[in-house]
């Protein structure tokens, strides 16, 4: 038996891509802390938390004090639901220096190669420099595939966690919002890989969670309560997982935007971690509509390869993704050592339960799940904290 695996190497470095005998998925990996770390810009901890607050819901709405000063990409679009269909690609810029006039330019060039039925390209000018746009404008029109939009305000820019610095966010078609803070880079890797997923008019997006601390304290008992001891591993329950790092995917990469995300330490050689492979199919096949699944291990592809032959096993023996991380980076960050060890996160990056994957029953999932997406009461603000205190236009800094 061989597995063929193809790893793409680009100028961002490696590309996480497989190329199996099971075909892959349309999307990538897209919650917050799954997103291939090579396509982000590099941002201070507070940009970065507050963009990541956006990712998997639909962004706030646009406010009605917006100026549409370009129609690049088809006309302007007062509405995000004026603009489902395409993937959205929104910059903040300012024309109040050099650096910041060359925003729209770099952005359109870096995505020069997508056609503009599939795209629609939205520069957000910040109120620096607001009172100047039009006649630089005027001066120099924008390219032809970008909308130029002014917040003269902030109000919308503060709703969307975006201050003095240039950053960008990317929503795929069915109008979430994919990746944040995005590097020149990878911004046309996130734009490739959104534009290939088909557009289904009748799914909505996600809502954004409330920003209502009361509402976050109220529900977090919904989650299992934290007992017992982590034999093992650091105990992350309660906290925010390590961010996501594999070197390979052996099987297709999962979307798991808005879900439930179970990961799974494990290895071929390991025979607890055999037996544990039922019960981890019947979790995945059970909980498919809410949650991915994916099994680590820190093995080699040639290790990985010869365990499964031995173990007798194919592909089709799992019923949930399988990665490689042969460098066992998020291992050592979890500092687990014995396996299988199991975390299950919240749509927010929340480790909600932690321990031997043959102890995480149906019922325990199932009330991750019901807490994650507001079914036990108060919506998904208790997925996670409450709204950092942010800088902003409309409050003093």
């Amino acid at each position: 038996m061989r597995f063929i695996a193809a790893i793409v190497v680009t100028s961002a470095g490696l590309q996480l891509s497989s190329a199996l005998a099971a075909p892959q998925s349309d999307g990538g990996v897209d919650s917050p802390a799954l997103t291939d770390p090579k396509w982000l810009e590099r941002l201070p901890k507070e940009d970065r938390a507050a963009l990541d607050e956006l990712l998997g819901h639909a962004p706030p709405p646009l406010g009605e004090d917006l100026k549409w000063l370009g129609t690049g990409g088809g006309g302007p679009a007062q509405t995000w639901d004026d603009m489902r269909g395409k993937v959205v690609v929104v910059q903040s810029w300012s024309s109040a220096n050099s650096a910041g006039r060359k925003w729209p330019d770099r952005v359109a060039g870096a995505l020069a190669e997508f056609d503009a039925k599939d795209l629609r390209i939205i520069a957000l000018h910040t109120p620096d420099g607001a009172e100047s746009v039009a006649a630089l404008l005027a001066r120099k029109a924008a390219p032809d595939s970008v909308t130029v939009v002014v917040d003269p305000k902030g109000t919308t820019l503060d709703a969307l966690g975006i201050y003095k610095r240039a950053v960008n966010f990317v929503i795929d078609r069915q109008g979430t919002v994919r990746y944040a803070g995005l590097s020149m880079t990878g911004l046309p890797q996130a734009v490739k890989t959104l534009a290939a997923e088909p557009f289904d008019s009748s799914k909505p997006p996600p809502a954004a969670p409330a920003d209502d601390s009361s509402a976050g304290a109220q529900t977090a008992a919904e989650f299992p309560p934290v007992v017992g001891m982590i034999a093992n591993a650091t105990d992350l329950r309660g906290d925010r997982a390590p961010e996501m790092y594999v070197d390979e995917w052996i099987t297709s990469r999962p979307n798991a935007s808005g879900k439930v995300v179970v990961l799974d330490f494990w290895a071929t050689w390991c025979v607890p971690c055999i037996a544990s492979i039922p019960h981890m199919n019947e979790l995945a096949s059970r909980f498919a509509d809410d949650v991915v699944a994916v099994g680590i291990t820190d093995e080699t592809m040639e290790k990985f390869e010869q365990g499964m032959t031995d173990k007798k096993l194919a592909l089709n023996s799992f019923k949930y993704a399988l990665a490689l991380d042969s460098s066992a980076k998020m291992k050592k960050a979890i500092r687990i050592t014995g396996i299988p060890h199991a975390l299950v996160m919240d749509s927010n990056w929340i480790v909600r339960w932690q321990g031997h994957p043959t102890q995480l029953t149906a019922a325990i999932l199932e009330q991750i799940v019901k807490a994650d997406r507001g079914e036990a009461g108060g919506g998904r603000a208790a997925t996670g904290a409450k709204r950092g205190k942010r800088r902003g236009w409309t409050s003093a800094d």
